[in-house]
């Protein structure tokens, strides 16, 4: 497990070096980002597949009129191999260079990419906005995506736009081996939700 971390570590460092201060380059195409503010969710203006839209504060709001709260997101790192650390660990390098979200990593054994990663482990004493489930099959082929796991949020809203823009990111780090797929696209993160809404992991 302290193997693991110092690669997740490394990942990080690997995902920040290059990093300016209006993009990164992934994938031989450009994620621009202008944080202006991110509370108490994600604004996003002109989300596009594949690339993360500018993201500012909601029109007619001052800034000290916002909540000063993040959306608390939860990564749950299910993987095993060096290119998967590698890829997990420059995507909480990004989220974290960004501040999108109040980041949180959980590294965690299972047997399968369909158990509940988060079983047997305390409940957190703050419930999280966002819980992102890497799974195992990743690391041998056998599952191809990355669950999103929220309340379900209607189309157009900021929390939606908003999880439109972290998926971006995603998949974009992930090209080739997993996309990012929310409740509102498969029954399976739709579950978890459901389970983590009654267990208190997710708000």
């Amino acid at each position: 497990m302290k193997k693991k971390m110092l690669v997740i570590m490394a990942g990080i460092l690997v995902a920040l070096l290059p990093l300016a201060a209006t993009g990164e380059q992934l994938g031989g195409q450009i994620l621009s980002f202008d944080i202006e503010s991110l509370c108490p969710i994600f604004f996003v203006e002109n989300a596009k597949p594949g690339h993360v839209a500018k993201v500012h504060s909601p029109p007619n709001v001052k800034r000290q009129d916002l909540t000063p709260r993040r959306a608390r997101l939860l990564l749950v790192d299910e993987t095993k191999t060096f290119a998967s650390t590698m890829r997990v660990g420059a995507l909480a390098g990004i989220l974290r260079k960004t501040g999108m979200v109040d980041l949180s990593v959980e590294l965690v054994a299972v047997e399968s990419s369909y158990g509940d990663p988060l079983a047997g482990l305390a409940t957190a004493e703050e419930p999280y906005d966002i819980i992102l489930i890497i799974p195992k099959g990743i690391d041998d082929g056998s599952v191809e995506q990355i669950w999103l796991v929220t309340r379900f949020f209607e189309e157009g809203s900021p929390e939606c736009m908003g999880l439109t823009a972290l998926s971006g990111i995603i998949d974009q780090i992930f090209q080739g081996l997993a996309t990012a797929i929310d409740v509102s696209e498969d029954l399976w993160p739709g579950s978890y939700a459901a389970l983590y809404l009654q267990q208190g992991w997710l708000r």
